[in-house]
């Protein structure tokens, strides 16, 4: 198995029937062995039925917030790589190619809302924030990384399995980079533009960060 596709998923069952079937066939038109695992809270059955025609997993959740599902998934995986991405279509399965090509230069490879070429398409309220959140978290912890909060990552699969994670909300995603950093890992930022959901509302909530 070379890559685990790891999404946590709540009510996204809409998003995720137009999502795997185009990440299937980019995965496959890349001709990468996969496999796909899906971590949400309740199983409802719109989730339930696009998993299945994708031929993936469903796993149900245990452990709390978004750093439990995160890991539930770590956990579960079988990959040489690991791909987290949402899945309510803001992370377009196309990008997966670039932060593929991406895959022997860094141990950590992020899609970059905030670097040169990036963009975020969002509500400027929500912008702000999001930009002010990682500025902040840049500078504490002397990373300079310029986009800390996005989940759309590919790991190199040792990087993770060694890790203890103590976060379960979406801090998880700062202390996977400051423990892979404390490893000597590389780390790198692809270019990356970020496009609102396409249904439901948010599972995220800026101001907890």
């Amino acid at each position: 198995m070379i890559l685990s596709i790891i999404i946590p998923a709540h009510n996204e069952g809409l998003n995720l029937a137009s999502l795997l079937p185009n990440l299937k066939a980019i995965l496959d038109e890349l001709q990468i062995t996969h496999e796909i695992i899906v971590i949400c809270r309740e199983l409802d059955p719109a989730t339930e039925q696009a998993v299945r025609r994708a031929a993936g997993r469903v796993i149900e959740q245990t452990e709390r917030g978004y750093g439990g599902a995160l890991m539930m998934g770590f956990q579960m995986a079988h990959g040489q790589y690991f791909l987290t991405m949402d899945a309510d279509l803001s992370h377009s399965p196309e990008f997966v190619r670039d932060l593929w090509a991406q895959r022997e230069n860094a141990d950590v490879v992020i899609a970059s809302r905030y670097v040169e070429g990036g963009r975020a398409i969002m509500p400027w309220g929500r912008y702000l924030l999001s930009r002010t959140l990682n500025v902040f978290l840049s500078r504490g912890l002397s990373l300079g990384i310029r986009d800390m909060s996005s989940g759309f990552r590919l790991y190199r699969a040792s990087v993770i399995q060694n890790m203890r994670l103590e976060a379960r909300d979406f801090d998880v995603l700062q202390e996977i980079l400051v423990r892979a950093y404390a490893e000597g890992r590389r780390v790198k930022e692809v270019a990356f533009t970020y496009t609102p959901r396409r249904h439901g509302s948010s599972n995220a909530r800026v101001f907890r960060f």
